[in-house]
């Protein structure tokens, strides 16, 4: 466990540094990298996502320049916490975002990017009636195709003359997290946020999974049932792949904690 980003505590799982955040830690965390005078960026991590990283090392690079990774999904706790975590919950990123909106009235300043122009105007009625003192400076629902220079240049232009504290960013996959960092250089200050679906979750055009399943870490099966021809194959690999990993990974600790007396000895 070591220092990551000088106020939380990070452990490495499959090879990428997760914070040990609460949801109150996170928005304290967030809060301070808003007032730096650059672009920073957050991503709640999941099995999908520190499987990827593990699995690719191109995305390895990519989420390792994240500012803040959080543990996002049960599976990734528990992992956490047999490392000596002690967590009791997760940072769900549509929860997170929720939490953060809530807890962030003006002058607070709050971007969104990502999903259709229906989802962006239902989560806005949503979030006046969270947080009625929520200060919104833009919403953009970008082309459903690949980005060209120009859109990028456009997006840049709209959202560093909004100067935002807050860009809550929604793209498919790990399309997400690569956008943030390959346009990072854009953009003059502000802290992007990957939080997948959570347009999606919190606007109601998607239901939340039942408690029950994600306190004991089956939000994947409750968005399986509803997906299954999209989610299965995907869940089928990265699922599997954190699975092996994370074991492969406590073979080796436990080898080298055996290994260790015999050393000093």
């Amino acid at each position: 466990m070591r220092p990551d980003d000088g106020s939380l505590e990070s452990i490495e799982l499959l090879g990428t540094q997760v914070a040990c955040a609460t949801y109150d830690s996170a928005l304290e965390r967030i809060k301070a990298l808003a007032l730096e005078q650059r672009p920073t960026a957050v991503c709640p991590s999941n099995t999908h996502i520190l499987g990827e990283a593990r699995h690719n090392p191109e995305f390895a690079r990519i989420l390792d320049r994240f500012d803040l990774v959080l543990p996002d999904g049960m599976p990734v706790v528990w992992a956490l916490n047999f490392r000596g975590a002690g967590l009791k919950d997760r940072v769900y990123g549509p929860y997170f975002m929720r939490h953060a909106l809530q807890n962030t009235p003006r002058l607070w300043r709050h971007f969104f990017f990502g999903d259709s122009e229906a989802c962006l105007s239902e989560l806005r009625r949503v979030l006046l009636q969270l947080q009625p003192d929520i200060e919104i400076v833009g919403m953009l629902s970008p082309p459903f195709r690949p980005f060209t220079e120009a859109d990028e240049v456009s997006f840049a232009d709209t959202i560093n003359r909004a100067d935002p504290d807050f860009v809550w960013v929604a793209l498919p996959g790990v399309r997400m997290e690569q956008w943030i960092m390959d346009n990072q250089w854009r953009y003059r200050r502000g802290v992007f946020l990957a939080v997948g679906d959570a347009f999606s979750l919190l606007s109601g055009r998607r239901s939340f999974a039942p408690a029950w399943m994600q306190r004991t870490g089956l939000t994947w099966a409750y968005r399986l049932s509803k997906e299954p021809l999209r989610l299965g194959p995907r869940y089928l690999q990265y699922n599997l792949t954190f699975v092996l990993y994370w074991l492969w990974d406590v073979l080796r600790w436990r080898a080298k904690a055996k290994a260790r007396p015999s050393a000093q000895g």
